[in-house]
């Protein structure tokens, strides 16, 4: 299941230590799952804009909640992703590949998911919806949902399981029938396309023309670049671009986090490299 994607905001409107602390953990320490010390973790987060306390107790709820591991090697502490913390971070990068690669060819088929439990709590339904949200589905009435292709099937799985709802849920493959709904009708009745917009907008405004001025500034917006990116997806579905308007701005946002995640990587990485290698604090 993609916990990521319920991006909790502070009070000004900026993402919270915690959902950052996610973000810096899927781009920079998951990928090579070696162990990283808290000052490198707090390092990175103060570059994003986090004060050192705040950025401590983001690692400590973490770890308190099951997703880090640590140890103690001499007088500091290093951690390490744990299994459900791996596949936490795991579980959201077909989703983005996804995305970034909107351009493919559609089959003409919707996926269409219906649940058959009688009664959710609400925290069962507002964890279902979320991570139903973040793989691209839609929803078209009380208990069924529905996504573009088959995609978002491995998604939809391991939120099914994870919400210990395996058997009590259908996914079967659908085709708007002549005389019936359009495509693009089932697109305007399950998805709210004019928020997606909007998060591309702001997306384009605040990225396309950044130049970061050092290292520092690179790693920075690389970063939170990634971490919007996976915020848009819970309101974007990655349609395929028969299912669009020509001019859709997500387009352009996409060629946008392309370029620039590839322009700011070396710098990027060469200070992450830097806050990893430097004497630790703890």
């Amino acid at each position: 299941m993609v916990v990521a994607t319920a991006t909790r905001r502070r009070a000004d409107g900026g993402p919270s230590a915690r959902s950052l602390l996610i973000s810096v953990l899927g781009q920079w320490v998951g990928p090579t799952d070696t162990p990283v010390w808290t000052a490198t973790l707090v390092g990175a987060l103060e570059a994003l804009g986090i004060e050192a306390r705040a950025a401590r107790q983001a690692v400590n709820r973490t770890a308190a909640d099951g997703w880090l591991e640590g140890e103690s090697v001499g007088r500091y502490a290093r951690w390490r992703l744990t299994t459900s913390g791996r596949r936490m971070i795991g579980s959201a990068v077909p989703r983005v590949q996804r995305s970034i690669e909107a351009d493919r060819t559609w089959d003409g088929t919707f996926l269409l998911l219906t649940l058959t439990a009688t009664a959710l709590d609400r925290v069962s339904r507002e964890r279902l919806a979320v991570s139903l949200d973040f793989e691209g589905f839609g929803t078209l009435g009380t208990g069924t949902w529905v996504a573009v292709g088959e995609g978002a099937r491995e998604g939809a799985d391991q939120i099914l399981a994870a919400c210990g709802l395996q058997d009590q849920a259908l996914l079967f493959h659908a085709t708007t029938v002549e005389g019936a709904e359009t495509p693009a009708e089932v697109v305007a009745m399950a998805w709210d396309l004019e928020t997606a917009a909007a998060a591309h907008e702001a997306f384009v405004s605040e990225f396309e023309n950044a130049v970061p001025s050092d290292d520092s500034e690179a790693f920075a917006l690389r970063t939170r670049m990634a971490h919007e990116w996976r915020h848009i997806l819970s309101v974007d579905p990655s349609l395929p671009p028969e299912l669009l308007p020509a001019d859709w701005i997500g387009t352009r946002a996409r060629e946008v986090f392309q370029r620039q995640f590839s322009q700011w990587a070396t710098a990027a990485t060469s200070y992450y490299i830097r806050l990893s290698e430097e004497p630790v604090v703890s």
